[in-house]
């Protein structure tokens, strides 16, 4: 399944979800939406390890970073930044010395 039908059925759950708000409330749960979103973008992820973990992850959740919006600093999981070029090399520089390459799902993937 492709991220943007992904993103289209998540938006319609999540304005399904937003009909059963009063409508007196809908600005605070805007409100808590906005907060959570800038809370996750100033706030850097905790190590692995953490006991705020879980609650980073409900953090993030709550404020929709999916898809495309989604942090690219995870807890327990650096990010190496190089072009598209360099990628098959530093995938195997990386590989070489024996750390594993994460995927999407944050599973190591097979060497190449």
């Amino acid at each position: 399944m492709n991220t943007a039908a992904r993103l289209t059925g998540l938006g319609a759950v999540f304005t399904g979800l937003l009909a059963f708000v009063p409508e007196q409330y809908a600005f605070y749960v805007a409100m808590l939406i906005f907060a959570c979103s800038a809370l996750s973008a100033a706030v850097p992820p905790p190590s692995a390890q953490s006991r705020w973990v879980i609650a980073y992850q409900v953090i993030t959740m709550i404020g929709l970073n999916i898809g495309w919006a989604e942090n690219r600093l995870k807890p327990g999981v650096s990010a190496l930044r190089v072009s598209r070029e360099d990628k098959p090399a530093a995938k195997e520089a990386v590989q070489a010395k024996g750390i594993p390459v994460l995927n999407k799902k944050g599973k190591p993937e097979a060497p190449t």
